[in-house]
Order: C-alpha cells, then structure tokens, then sequence
C-alpha cells in the first residue's frame, strides 16, 4: 500500500520537475530517471549526485543507480508519515537543484 501511493506521487513528477524524466519501481524499490531534457532523456548524472548529496545532508538516504537514477529502497516496515516526510524533502532537493 505504501508503495504505491508513493509511485502515484511520483508519476505526477514529470510534469512538475523538468529534470524527471522517468519514474519506475515495484512495491517500495522505486527508481527515478534524472535527465537535462525529458524529449531527448539526455542523461544528468551530475544533477542526480547533487540531489542525493542534498537528500543526506537532510537526513534521507537514496542510492545512485545506473548513471542517472535514484534508487528509493525503503524499509518494509515504512510508515505512511516517513513515506510523506522521505518525497517531501525529496521534492525539496529536486526543486533546489532544478535549472
């Protein structure tokens, strides 16, 4: 349940953050795509560091994966409210990090 609520939110992300360019995942091990330009899904590796670098210094932990994706692997045991807290400062990264 709280893996897909959490994929719903994040689907709506590449219509708000030019730099989503895609969002996947099963269950809580969700991926999403960091890119310059959501036509030609160029790759941003450096924008992707950026965001997890910012998220740990705010006190949520996300795995680089590939050369541009974020990984979110939650614990099972997530609650509803982390799930919230973790995509808010989550947001909150990408907006700070957003040309």
């Amino acid at each position: 349940r709280i893996g897909a609520r959490m994929k719903d939110r994040l689907l709506t992300w590449p219509a708000r953050f030019p730099i989503v360019g895609d969002v996947r995942g099963l269950g809580l091990m969700l991926g999403i795509e960091i890119v310059h330009d959501q036509a030609t899904k160029e790759k941003a590796p450096e924008l992707r560091d950026r965001i997890v670098e910012r998220g740990f210094e705010k006190g949520i932990l996300m795995l680089g994966a590939g050369h541009n994706a974020i990984r979110l692997a939650p614990p099972l045991v997530l609650t509803a409210d982390q799930a919230d807290f973790a995509l808010d400062t989550l947001e909150e990264c990408i907006r700070e990090v957003c040309p």
